[in-house]
């Protein structure tokens, strides 16, 4: 532990070098103000955490300030910054494996909802990129065995409740681009190709890959892992909307708030003003919000109630090919989180979550 914080210390000591090098100016802080050290503070580490606290509220530039640390930590020898793995191809989150909870806890909430309301319910749990590149991941990594979570969660939930395998969809397709390289989040292709196997087993046909019309709306996308580690070797996102040119159309979309607003969003799924922002993802079904209701001109009966967080909304231009109203429940905006009641007229329901999220949310 000892060596830990001389290991913090030293960094701190190349850092500062780093800054007067930049600059060209030797900085002067308030002696009075800065911290000072003490056997004590330096052993148990408080003293390193007072002067990174210092430096960066008294430097007038924190993301200047974080890079150079990111890249100090780097050069030193370390390849995870604030819990992401930095790797030649891609940056990918840490999935801690520390009391991991119960598959029957995990799936108690989808099988609560099936006994009450009997509605035909699917189970859809995105795993990490982390699990599905984990050789990739630096010698003596941490990484939670997610995929085998995600299948005893399966195996825990109730005859009736039809279960989607992306984990084994994605890790057959690692080769290609299903996941972004610098944001947490499946690329468009990963939705769609878990897509195909979900729609069928929801008895629908899924729409052919080849009949998709795909624009690339940004090739400069840097997702929030990269917010997190200002890491800029790792090569920029893609950021793609797939259309089906022959398909259904959006007739209306309604936003209803946790403050009891309601927003009229007109005939349109898509955010074009995200692409101008850091949040480009939000692209896809906008600014969050509890409830999300869309409605086509798909004249089948079929209605979706879909509980999802925001890996879901780079598939619901998929889904919506298929059903005439998706009223969709976002489990990340809600509290407390409300499974217990369907509403008659939804035909079908699908649970469609990151296992990260999904954990954070009902493993307690």
């Amino acid at each position: 532990m000892k060596e830990q914080h001389q290991h913090r210390l030293t960094m701190l000591t190349i850092l500062l070098i780093y800054l007067v090098i930049l600059t060209g100016t030797v900085l002067h802080f308030d002696v009075l103000q800065f911290p000072q050290m003490t056997v004590r503070s330096m052993l148990d580490g408080s003293y390193a955490d007072a002067v990174e606290r210092y430096l960066s509220e008294h430097l007038g530039f924190h993301d200047t300030l974080f890079r150079i640390k990111s890249e100090t930590d780097l050069f030193i020898g370390e390849k995870m910054i604030q819990g992401v793995y930095i790797t030649d191809d891609m940056l990918l989150e840490k999935l801690y494996s520390e009391e991991l909870p119960a598959p029957e806890t995990l799936a108690e909430p989808v099988n609560r909802y099936f006994e009450e309301n009997g509605t035909p319910t699917f189970l859809l749990l995105v795993p990490s990129a982390s699990g599905i590149y984990e050789g990739s991941l630096p010698a003596n990594a941490v990484n939670a065995a997610q995929q085998q979570l995600i299948k005893e969660t399966y195996a825990a939930t109730e005859t009736g409740v039809r279960c989607v395998d992306a984990s084994h969809i994605l890790s057959s397709l690692r080769n290609d681009y299903i996941y972004y390289r610098t944001d947490s989040h499946w690329t468009s292709f990963g939705a769609y190709s878990v897509y195909q196997n979900a729609i069928q087993k929801m008895g629908f046909t899924p729409v052919p890959y080849q009949r998709l019309v795909i624009t690339h709306l940004s090739t400069e996308f840097r997702g929030d892992l990269y917010a997190r580690t200002l890491y800029s070797e790792v090569k920029p996102d893609m950021l793609d909307c797939y259309a089906y040119e022959r398909g259904s159309s959006v007739t209306s979309v309604t936003a209803y708030y946790a403050d009891g607003t309601v927003q009229d969003r007109g005939n349109t799924l898509y955010d074009t003003s995200a692409l101008e922002t850091e949040d480009k993802y939000r692209f896809y079904l906008g600014a969050p919000c509890q409830k999300l209701v869309i409605r086509t001109n798909v004249e089948n009966g079929k209605t979706l109630l879909l509980y999802k967080d925001d890996f879901a909304d780079c598939m619901v231009p998929f889904l919506m090919q298929h059903f005439s109203e998706i009223c969709i429940i976002d489990l990340m905006q809600t509290d407390p989180v409300p499974l217990e009641q369907a509403e008659d007229k939804y035909t079908q329901t699908l649970f469609l979550c990151s296992m990260k999220n999904w954990e954070m949310l009902f493993g307690a």
